[in-house]
């Protein structure tokens, strides 16, 4: 599997993940400690945008590399609606 294809995959795996106990997916099952899971996502999605600017600098063919570099805008939403949520004390 491309580089490129393998870090959109996890990147988008990992916010599915930290966005997991905020509506509307609000995910039942996490127990007590469902707040660990945002700080888990998080770090599964920073995995995989470092997969894709590795992708990038190697100057990997094809369009795909710049696709996997497109979950950043949601990574961003995602830390300013942590911000917004918690009034920037996180």
């Amino acid at each position: 599997m491309k580089l490129s294809i393998s870090s959109f995959i996890i990147s988008i795996l990992g916010l599915f993940i930290a966005y997991m106990i905020f509506p509307p997916f609000n995910i039942d099952y996490l127990g007590p400690h469902s707040m660990l899971w945002i700080p888990i996502g998080f770090f599964i999605y920073l995995i995989g945008m470092s997969l894709a600017v590795y992708a990038f600098v190697k100057k990997e063919p094809g369009f795909m590399k710049y696709v996997a570099l497109s979950p950043l805008v949601l990574g961003g939403l995602f830390l300013a609606f942590l911000t917004y949520l918690f009034g920037g004390e996180i």
